[in-house]
C-alpha cells in the first residue's frame, strides 16, 4: 500500500508541474522529464539510483523509497553533461577489482593457504565486506557517460594517482574535445567526491552493472 501511495505522488507530481508552472519553461520540462523517467524506474521491481547534481546527492531507491543518501563532498566537470535521464551501468572500472580469497584445506601436514584463483571443490570462499571495496573507481553507462567516484582520500593520495588524474582532466580530455572525438555523451565527465572512505565503497558495492538509474 505504501509503494502504490508513493507512485501516485510521483506521478500526481508530474501532472501537477504541467499545470502549476509556465508551459515550455526549461526548469518545467526537466522537472517533468525527471519524475516521469523516476516513476518509469520506480514501478520496476529492484534497486535505481537517482543523482541530483546541483541537490549534491545520490540517493539508493526502491520503488520511489529513499533507502540510503550519500553526500556529495565536491564535483567537477568535463564537457557539458546535460540531464541524462534514464540510464543504465554497463561498466564499472578500477585500478584494483576486489576478489576473494580461496582458501585451500591444508593437507597431511600442510599449512592452509589462500589465493585469489577461482573456485573449485575442495576450495572454501572468503565472502566480500565493505572494507574490501576500492575507493576510487569510474561507472561507465550505456550512453557513454562517464562518471568517476572517489573518496576524499583518494582524491589527494599519491603523487602517481594526482599526475593520472591532472592527465586525464588537463591534456587528454581537452585533447579529444579540441579532435573532436566521441559524441556529446563521451565527452562530457563527472567527477564526484565523497567526504567518508565507506560511502565511495558503499558506492561500487551497490552499484552492480545493470542498475538502472537518473542523473540530472
Amino acid at each position: 500500500m505504501r509503494t502504490a501511495r508513493i507512485l501516485a505522488f510521483i506521478a500526481l507530481t508530474s501532472l501537477g508541474t504541467a499545470v502549476l508552472c509556465p508551459a515550455g519553461s526549461d526548469e518545467t520540462l526537466r522537472d517533468q522529464a525527471v519524475l516521469a523517467a523516476e516513476y518509469g524506474l520506480a514501478r520496476a521491481p529492484g534497486f535505481y539510483f537517482v543523482l541530483d547534481v546541483p541537490g549534491k546527492t545520490l540517493d539508493l531507491r526502491a520503488r520511489g523509497m529513499v533507502l540510503k543518501s550519500w553526500p556529495l563532498r565536491s564535483m567537477r566537470f568535463w564537457g557539458h553533461p546535460a540531464f541524462q535521464g534514464a540510464v543504465e551501468l554497463k561498466r564499472k572500472s578500477t585500478l584494483r577489482v576486489p576478489e576473494r580469497a580461496v582458501v585451500r584445506p591444508p593437507g597431511e601436514g600442510e599449512p592452509a593457504t589462500a589465493s585469489a584463483e577461482s573456485v573449485s571443490d575442495g576450495f572454501e570462499v572468503e565472502a566480500l565486506e565493505l572494507k574490501d571495496m576500492p575507493e576510487s573507481f569510474e561507472l561507465e553507462f550505456d550512453n557513454g557517460f562517464h562518471v568517476a567516484v572517489r573518496s576524499a582520500r583518494a582524491a589527494r593520495r599519491g603523487l602517481v594517482g594526482m599526475a593520472v588524474n591532472a592527465w586525464r582532466w588537463h591534456i587528454a580530455l581537452p585533447i579529444r574535445s579540441y579532435l573532436g572525438l566521441g559524441t556529446d555523451e563521451t565527452k562530457a565527465w563527472l567527477e564526484v567526491v565523497f567526504e567518508e572512505r565507506k560511502d565511495a565503497q558503499a558506492i561500487y558495492w551497490h552499484f552492480t552493472e545493470g542498475i538502472r538509474g537518473l542523473i540530472f
